[in-house]
């Protein structure tokens, strides 16, 4: 149940407890706040009516707009339950606040009383009867004000079953006599439970005890109800209120809720500062009885009362006359005896309770057939036929209703049929292999299990699905007794992955891959350490990982090589000159014809030699003719930290030199 949303509303967020209903704590997920869910199993044989009824008579209390009860926010229903959203009350329910605190200040008790009186009178105007009034459905917020809880869900839950069977709802401590017997309700069976709760209030105890419910509601029917002063000394005017709201007949209780208010409010501004009575001024105390009946009760105690005093010895023997007379008047007072003893017989026969030929059969729902055998032997009614169902709002072995039904006179000596809870249906289980696990375990939480799980890796089952279960599919369980483990998958085991660094690349690969890892080269980088081929680095670095997981390596290009340097160099490769004894041999006329004549030179070869990373300089690089003073471009390749040179030869003669340094 908890996660789950009800009436597309309301996202339930805690289990806080039960009663008449299994009650949540949930946020209205439309308004973002928090609200109390309260989820009432319906009545499966009555459906229809049941559904009619609850909704009438609850949607009635929607009405109720008052600082002293807790406000109904919505009500809806499903195949199975009646929903019931009020606001939430953040505080104790005013039983725990009496066991924790007992025995309350007197004006705590008058204000608590008052503070529900006043909730109570406001449902009671609007012709709403709680029928349930008890600590328990009374609760305190953080300052202390009382608020009423639960106003017509005793009525809701019971109405198709009172008016069917009888039977009754109510917490058996607090109920009324009226509602023991099955009879008819109204705002003085309020009064009453309210009653029964002053007297707790003021003593922290019940007034009556039992080993059995049936017992109780016997008390509460047929016991005078105890004096309270026997429990705690208080003052005479809150013990007459007490006595006036738990009067048996609902005739002789107040009337209305004002009513009673009203005399807390006279009591409350009359009475002084309370002085506990001495012990006999106490036994002197009587109950102030209702103004009505006050006359023939005050007539009672005002009889006299003949006072017999002990006959005084004789001094000395009587005069002979005196004895005369008495012998005369003994046959008198023979006769005044017989007189007196045959009235008194007259009497206690006209007095002395006879048999009734017929019984109201008294509610004995609750009740086991143990108990309810015993009560009906006492009353010479005979045991009928025992029915038995599954009913989860009884307990096991107890009685859900009778035929006939309780408050009914019937003949003594007539027969009783019963139907009897055979407690909380079974829950049939299912198999549950191969399902997802927190689905699983959502929904059996919900029913009342108490879930466990072992986890298990299967490289078959995906991760989460359910492998195993400990209760068998088809068991019949009770859930909130039974505990269910699984064994639910975690999915392929991880295998573990070592660092691969300083391995070859094709080794590692193969190694992982046989594992079911895939392999990713990411990156090659020049290393000084790690030879070309081997893996520089891996990610993930280690660790236990899935089958079909990823691993990506940087692989190793070895050593960086020595970074290159390209020099562009420009030559000026001058062309040779003449010779002088090509000018002396030359005739004038020769020289005569030359300088009126412009020559063409003869072109020469010049070599070139080169020294670098491509080159050896003993080897010629390049040859070129030339005429003339010539400018050439040459290319040197250099290492990082290495020198080069270049030399240029014309006709064998070298006419360049340079080494160049590549630093």
């Amino acid at each position: 149940m908890i996660g789950t949303v009800v009436s597309e509303r309301y996202k339930i967020e805690k289990y806080l407890g039960g009663g008449m209903s299994s009650v949540y704590l949930a946020t209205d997920i439309i308004l973002n706040r928090e609200v109390v869910v309260k989820m009432i199993k319906a009545d499966p044989l009555h459906k229809e009516k049941s559904v009619q009824r609850f909704q009438r008579e609850v949607e009635s209390t929607i009405q109720l707009s008052h600082p002293n009860i807790v406000s109904v926010m919505d009500v809806d229903e499903t195949e199975e339950y009646h929903i019931l959203v009020t606001e939430v009350v953040h505080g104790p329910n005013l039983k725990e606040h009496i066991v924790k605190n007992s025995p309350l200040d007197i004006d705590e008790v008058i204000s608590i009383a008052m503070m529900t009186l006043r909730g109570i009178e406001h449902a009671h105007d609007r012709g709403i009867i709680h029928r349930d009034i008890k600590p328990q459905n009374i609760l305190l917020d953080a300052d202390g004000r009382v608020k009423i809880t639960d106003f017509g869900i005793a009525k809701a839950l019971s109405e198709t079953r009172m008016t069917e069977t009888n039977q009754v709802i109510g917490s058996v401590q607090y109920i009324s006599p009226e509602q023991a017997k099955g009879q008819n309700t109204d705002e003085r069976t309020d009064i009453y439970s309210f009653g029964v709760m002053l007297f707790e209030l003021l003593t922290g105890k019940l007034p009556y005890e039992a080993e059995t419910a049936v017992s109780v509601a016997l008390k509460h029917i047929s016991e005078p109800f105890p004096d309270i002063s026997e429990y705690r000394d208080i003052p005479v005017g809150l013990k007459n209120i007490v006595m006036k709201c738990t009067e048996k007949e609902p005739m002789n209780r107040y009337r209305h809720a004002d009513d009673v208010l009203s005399a807390l409010v006279y009591y409350k501004d009359v009475s002084k500062p309370y002085v506990p009575a001495k012990k006999h001024e106490q036994e002197k105390t009587k109950v102030t009885p209702v103004p009505k009946k006050e006359e023939p009760e005050n007539k009672a105690q005002a009889a006299p009362v003949p006072v017999h005093k002990p006959k005084a010895e004789p001094q000395s023997e009587p005069p002979a006359g005196e004895e005369k007379k008495k012998r005369r008047k003994w046959p008198w007072i023979v006769f005044l005896l017989l007189f007196l003893l045959t009235a008194a017989a007259v009497i206690v026969y006209l007095l002395w309770p006879r048999q009734s030929p017929t019984v109201s059969l008294v509610n004995l729902q609750d009740m086991t057939v143990e108990e309810a055998e015993e009560y009906l032997l006492s009353e010479d009614l005979v045991t009928g036929n025992i029915s038995e169902i599954y009913d989860d709002s009884f307990e096991e072995g107890s009685i859900i209703e009778t035929s006939p039904v309780s408050g009914a006179e019937v003949e003594r000596g007539s027969t009783v049929d019963m139907l009897v809870s055979k407690g909380e249906e079974p829950y049939t289980t299912e198999d549950y292999t191969n399902q997802m696990y927190e689905d699983v375990e959502a929904d059996l939480e919900a029913a009342g299990f108490t879930i466990d799980s072992e986890n298990q890796y299967s490289s078959e089952i995906p991760a989460g699905t359910i492998i195993d279960q400990d209760v068998a599919a088809g068991e019949a369980v009770y859930p909130d007794e039974t505990e269910i483990t699984f064994t639910v998958s975690d999915g392929p085991e991880p295998v573990p992955v070592t660092n691969y660094a300083g391995t070859s690349l094709e080794a590692a690969r193969a190694e992982l891959e046989s594992r079911g890892f895939i392999v990713n080269v990411t990156n090659e980088i020049y290393s000084s350490e790690v030879p070309a081929g081997a893996i520089v680095s891996q990610d993930p670095s280690y660790g236990d990982f899935l089958p079909g997981s990823h691993i990506n390596v940087i692989v190793s290009l070895g050593e960086e090589p020595p970074r290159e340097t390209t020099y562009q160099i420009s030559l000026n490769i001058p062309y040779p000159k003449e010779t002088d004894s090509s000018s002396s041999s030359s005739s004038k006329d020769d020289d005569k014809e030359k300088k009126d004549k412009k020559q063409k030179p003869e072109p020469v070869e010049a070599e070139i030699f080169i020294g670098d990373k491509d080159n050896d300089v003993k080897q010629v690089a390049e040859t070129i003719e030339i005429t003339e003073d010539t400018n050439h471009t040459i290319s040197l390749i250099l290492l990082e930290g290495e020198s080069g040179q270049y030399r240029v030869e014309v006709d064998g003669e070298e006419v360049i030199s340079e080494t160049v340094d590549n630093k």
